[in-house]
């Protein structure tokens, strides 16, 4: 009897663990123009970068091709959650949104813009480990 209890007790710690996980993980938004211009910055009105929020921001231009993309995305995911509220982790998939990757001069994938401030961002290139980009974001996000 008491091990059956135990096991009762194993299980439903288990089960809540998994669902407190899932419940914790915030999907990444992707970005259309229309969505940038509500959510980013409404370069139509405002023509200096002159962004909405003041939530630090990481926009992933990406390729569904791409494979660096593909690989930086769980790295991506696992940001956004660790810093869940503090932070935004957008997507923009640069063959359905050309003129966004224009704007910011992305010609080759994967490229993150990280706005810290309302009126500057910093671009890095290239695929990163989940080390390397918590240090990016660090670095361009949160140093005072």
């Amino acid at each position: 009897m008491k091990r059956t209890i135990q096991l009762i007790l194993l299980c439903f710690m288990v089960g809540t663990a998994a669902i407190a996980q899932n419940a914790a993980k915030v999907e990444i938004t992707d970005l259309t123009t229309q969505s940038f211009k509500q959510k980013v910055w409404n370069f139509d009105k405002d023509k200096s970068f002159n962004r909405v929020g003041t939530l630090p921001i990481i926009l992933d231009f990406h390729a569904t091709w791409c494979g660096p993309c593909k690989m930086l995305a769980p790295h991506l995911q696992a940001i956004q959650n660790k810093y869940k509220g503090k932070l935004i982790v957008y997507r923009i998939d640069v063959d359905k949104e050309p003129l966004l990757a224009q704007r910011f001069n992305v010609d080759a994938m994967p490229t993150m813009i990280f706005m810290g401030s309302k009126s500057s961002f910093k671009s890095e290139l290239g695929y990163q480990d989940y080390d390397a980009l918590e240090k990016m974001v660090n670095k361009y996000l949160f140093q005072k």
